[in-house]
Protein backbone atom coordinates (compact mmCIF):
# COMPACT_ATOMS: atom_id res chain seq x y z
CA UNK A 1 0.00 0.00 0.00
CA UNK A 2 1.07 3.29 -0.94
CA UNK A 3 0.18 6.13 1.17
CA UNK A 4 0.67 9.63 0.11
CA UNK A 5 1.84 12.53 2.61
CA UNK A 6 0.49 16.03 2.47
CA UNK A 7 3.27 17.85 0.55
CA UNK A 8 2.38 15.02 -2.62
CA UNK A 9 -1.19 15.62 -2.78
CA UNK A 10 -0.47 19.10 -2.45
CA UNK A 11 2.22 18.94 -5.20
CA UNK A 12 -0.46 17.11 -6.75
CA UNK A 13 -2.78 19.73 -6.57
CA UNK A 14 -0.71 22.05 -7.93
CA UNK A 15 0.26 20.73 -10.99
CA UNK A 16 3.72 18.78 -10.80
CA UNK A 17 3.70 16.59 -13.73
CA UNK A 18 6.09 13.93 -12.36
CA UNK A 19 3.54 13.53 -8.86
CA UNK A 20 1.10 13.04 -11.32
CA UNK A 21 3.00 10.28 -13.29
CA UNK A 22 4.01 8.28 -10.84
CA UNK A 23 0.41 8.57 -9.16
CA UNK A 24 -1.70 7.05 -12.11
CA UNK A 25 1.01 4.19 -12.29
CA UNK A 26 0.70 3.53 -8.46
CA UNK A 27 -3.10 3.08 -9.21
CA UNK A 28 -2.65 1.11 -12.59
CA UNK A 29 -0.09 -1.54 -10.53
CA UNK A 30 -2.20 -1.04 -7.64
CA UNK A 31 -5.61 0.34 -8.06
CA UNK A 32 -6.72 2.12 -5.02
CA UNK A 33 -4.46 5.25 -3.50
CA UNK A 34 -3.80 5.38 0.27
CA UNK A 35 -4.04 8.55 3.02
CA UNK A 36 -4.32 9.12 6.49
CA UNK A 37 -7.21 11.48 8.45
CA UNK A 38 -3.94 13.78 9.44
CA UNK A 39 -2.71 14.60 5.64
CA UNK A 40 -6.86 15.34 4.85
CA UNK A 41 -6.84 18.00 7.98
CA UNK A 42 -3.72 19.22 6.76
CA UNK A 43 -4.69 19.64 3.29
CA UNK A 44 -8.43 21.25 3.81
CA UNK A 45 -6.53 23.52 6.41
CA UNK A 46 -4.19 24.82 3.87
CA UNK A 47 -7.28 25.58 1.19
CA UNK A 48 -9.20 27.02 3.67
CA UNK A 49 -6.83 29.45 5.14
CA UNK A 50 -6.05 30.56 1.45
CA UNK A 51 -9.90 30.34 0.75
CA UNK A 52 -9.78 28.17 -2.55
CA UNK A 53 -12.83 26.95 -2.73
CA UNK A 54 -11.86 25.20 -6.27
CA UNK A 55 -9.20 23.46 -5.28
CA UNK A 56 -11.08 22.35 -1.95
CA UNK A 57 -13.94 21.15 -4.33
CA UNK A 58 -11.40 19.50 -6.36
CA UNK A 59 -9.46 17.77 -3.70
CA UNK A 60 -13.19 16.57 -2.25
CA UNK A 61 -13.82 14.72 -5.54
CA UNK A 62 -10.33 13.31 -5.57
CA UNK A 63 -11.01 11.87 -1.90
CA UNK A 64 -14.17 9.92 -3.50
CA UNK A 65 -11.27 7.50 -4.96
CA UNK A 66 -9.12 7.25 -1.80
CA UNK A 67 -8.52 5.13 1.01
CA UNK A 68 -8.52 7.33 4.19
CA UNK A 69 -7.03 5.78 7.28
CA UNK A 70 -7.45 6.77 11.00
CA UNK A 71 -6.09 6.62 14.32
CA UNK A 72 -7.22 3.74 16.82
CA UNK A 73 -5.84 2.36 19.97
CA UNK A 74 -2.99 0.72 17.74
CA UNK A 75 -1.92 3.39 16.03
CA UNK A 76 -1.87 5.78 19.35
CA UNK A 77 0.28 2.75 20.70
CA UNK A 78 2.77 2.88 17.69
CA UNK A 79 3.14 6.65 18.06
CA UNK A 80 3.49 7.03 21.46
CA UNK A 81 6.80 4.47 21.40
CA UNK A 82 7.82 6.29 18.19
CA UNK A 83 7.55 9.91 20.09
CA UNK A 84 9.49 8.27 23.15
CA UNK A 85 12.31 6.50 21.08
CA UNK A 86 12.39 9.56 18.88
CA UNK A 87 12.41 11.55 21.82
CA UNK A 88 14.95 9.84 23.81
CA UNK A 89 17.10 9.84 20.57
CA UNK A 90 16.87 14.01 20.55
CA UNK A 91 15.18 13.66 17.31
CA UNK A 92 11.76 14.52 17.31
CA UNK A 93 9.38 15.33 14.95
CA UNK A 94 6.08 17.28 15.08
CA UNK A 95 2.79 15.21 16.80
CA UNK A 96 1.30 15.34 12.95
CA UNK A 97 3.76 13.28 11.48
CA UNK A 98 4.29 10.79 14.09
CA UNK A 99 0.32 10.13 14.07
CA UNK A 100 0.66 9.62 9.74
CA UNK A 101 3.41 7.75 10.27
CA UNK A 102 2.34 5.30 12.97
CA UNK A 103 -0.92 4.63 10.56
CA UNK A 104 1.23 3.79 7.76
CA UNK A 105 3.37 1.31 10.18
CA UNK A 106 0.10 0.14 11.64
CA UNK A 107 -1.27 -1.17 8.39
CA UNK A 108 2.26 -2.04 6.52
CA UNK A 109 2.52 0.58 3.99
CA UNK A 110 4.80 2.78 2.47
CA UNK A 111 4.93 6.46 2.53
CA UNK A 112 5.29 8.75 -0.25
CA UNK A 113 6.81 11.98 0.74
CA UNK A 114 9.20 14.76 0.08
CA UNK A 115 10.04 15.47 3.69
CA UNK A 116 12.10 12.58 4.35
CA UNK A 117 13.69 14.55 6.79
CA UNK A 118 10.59 13.86 8.80
CA UNK A 119 10.44 10.43 8.47
CA UNK A 120 14.00 9.62 8.24
CA UNK A 121 14.66 8.27 12.05
CA UNK A 122 11.42 6.22 12.18
CA UNK A 123 13.29 3.02 11.31
CA UNK A 124 10.14 1.19 11.14
CA UNK A 125 8.76 3.07 8.34
CA UNK A 126 8.66 1.97 4.63
CA UNK A 127 9.66 5.62 2.92
CA UNK A 128 10.13 6.49 -1.08
CA UNK A 129 10.51 9.95 -1.95
CA UNK A 130 8.62 10.36 -5.75
CA UNK A 131 10.62 14.21 -6.09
Amino acid sequence: MIFLDTNVISYYFNGNVKIKEKLLETIDNDGNIYTTVINIYEILKGFRWKNNKKKEKQFKEFLEDVIIFTIDNDVINIASDLYSSLRKAGKTIGDADILIAAIVIKNEGTLVSNNTKHYQNIKQLKLINWE
